[in-house]
């Protein structure tokens, strides 16, 4: 499993899928944008609980939405956005339950040492996956996860400091020189956010595979 092959093909379905992608993602994209700006202008710097309950609230909604979409993409079908909106709104709060329990995790991990903190991420990335598409309870699913990440983790390891490195880079990038300016902080902010899509495509991809040769 090559993680050169899993980025090249996630990058491939990201701009082949472009425009139902971000029907899809975007309108929760630029929902979670609007209301961390919010966050930004009322608490500045001290609203990083505010932050978590906005990524708690929008996060589920289009992450839910893109592995659904995936999965049927890759079955062959075209999914209906209203079904698939529909069936992300009906995992939210199980998934909510998921992303709070996994980001304190890593944030712990993060609090200890940088590097616990991204191992901790590659050992919980099929999580999502096995909540989603296979219907497990959050604590099933990051057991799951555990479990499943056996043998593939440095390809998820470094899949994800592939993707996901860039992204805080591009964010970090986007809050220092726009941070005064709330709509092309909202736009940039929006857009990145769809190109952090990338990484889920990519631990689903080496999910997929993993399914497959089990």
């Amino acid at each position: 499993m090559n993680p050169v092959d899993i980025l090249r093909d996630s990058l491939s379905f990201f701009a082949r899928n472009l425009r139902p992608l971000a029907v899809l993602t975007l309108p929760w994209l630029l929902l979670e944008a609007l209301l961390r700006y919010q966050v930004l202008e009322r608490f500045g710097a001290n609203g990083g609980l505010w932050d978590m309950l906005v990524s708690l609230l929008c996060y589920p909604l289009y992450t839910a939405a893109l592995l659904i979409f995936l999965e049927a993409r890759t079955q062959g079908n075209t999914p209906r956005l209203s079904g698939v909106w529909g069936a992300a709104l009906l995992l939210w709060p199980r998934f909510a339950v998921l992303a709070a329990v996994t980001s304190g995790l890593v944030m712990l991990g993060f609090s200890l040492l940088i590097v616990p903190g991204f191992l901790i991420m590659a050992k919980l990335a099929f999580a999502e996956n096995l909540l989603v598409l296979e219907g497990r309870a959050p604590l099933d699913a990051l057991r799951g996860s555990f479990r499943l990440s056996r043998g593939h983790f440095f390809t998820l390891l470094a899949c994800i400091l592939a993707t996901v490195l860039p992204a805080w880079l591009l964010d970090a990038w986007i809050t220092r020189h726009f941070a005064e300016a709330a709509v092309p902080e909202i736009v940039l902010q929006t857009l990145s956010g769809f190109l952090q899509l990338i990484p889920s495509i990519a631990v689903y991809r080496i999910y997929m595979l993993v399914r497959q040769s089990a």
